[in-house]
């Protein structure tokens, strides 16, 4: 279609350590989606919400539409 997408995780570490969560990424890769580098918080350590990197998506996209 052209369009890019984007995704940009946000899981705890426990989450992440899923099998089935690096298979669905490695699957979005393979169909061309732009895949975020965010590392997993703790458990119930409140999210890591400040060290989410929104404007990541942004330079990601850009990087396709030059």
């Amino acid at each position: 279609m052209g369009i890019p997408a984007v995704v940009l995780s946000y899981v705890n570490a426990a989450m992440a350590a899923h099998p089935a969560y690096g298979r669905s990424l490695d699957q979005l890769r393979e169909m061309g989606v732009l895949v975020g580098s965010y590392e997993p918080h703790r458990p119930k350590a409140s999210g890591g919400a400040d060290r989410f990197r929104w404007e990541e998506a942004l330079e990601m996209v850009e990087g396709k539409l030059r």
